[in-house]
């Protein structure tokens, strides 16, 4: 049986996309171990920023009660086949120990375009704040917020 030049092509995309989808489980699979992992060293914060090509990241922030920074784990890279790694460092300063409120101070200083850059750091960092102030938001807080972030690429409060 002769195969025509057609029928190669669409079982070379068939093949791509089976190896797509193996390498997004594998993804989801290593998202939920870091979230474990992370959730062992106390509260959880989670952000990503869509990256069109190249520049997107999940960050994972685990933090004590007075939010102090225990961990931090990121995923950056090029598609499937990016992995969560420790990040021990971040905008020149020790994650680890720190807190996140100098984090969410220098986010506050920052031009739109940088905080876009790193706005899954901090959406993490913001997670991480709401928790431990035991405040939550209404879903209309929470639109408003996503709007004016969106206009302004920072906090409001």
């Amino acid at each position: 049986m002769k195969l025509s030049g057609i029928s190669i092509l669409l079982l070379i995309v068939l093949a791509l996309l089976i190896l797509q989808s193996l390498g997004g489980v594998l993804q989801i699979k290593d998202y939920q171990r870091a979230v474990r992992r992370m959730h062992k060293l106390g509260n959880v914060g989670l952000g990503q920023k869509r990256g069109r090509f190249l520049n997107g990241h999940v960050a994972i922030i685990a933090c004590n009660d007075e939010g102090i920074i225990t961990g931090a784990e990121v995923m950056d890279g090029i598609g499937v086949l990016s992995r969560f790694h420790k990040k021990e460092s971040f905008m020149g300063e020790p994650l680890v120990g720190n807190s996140i409120y100098t984090f969410l101070d220098k986010a506050a200083a920052l031009d739109k375009k940088e905080w876009k850059r790193w706005q899954g750091y901090f959406r993490a960092f913001e997670a991480l704040e709401v928790r431990l102030t035991d405040r939550e938001l209404t879903r209309e807080q929470e639109a408003f917020m996503e709007t004016k972030r969106g206009k302004q690429g920072k906090k409001l409060r």
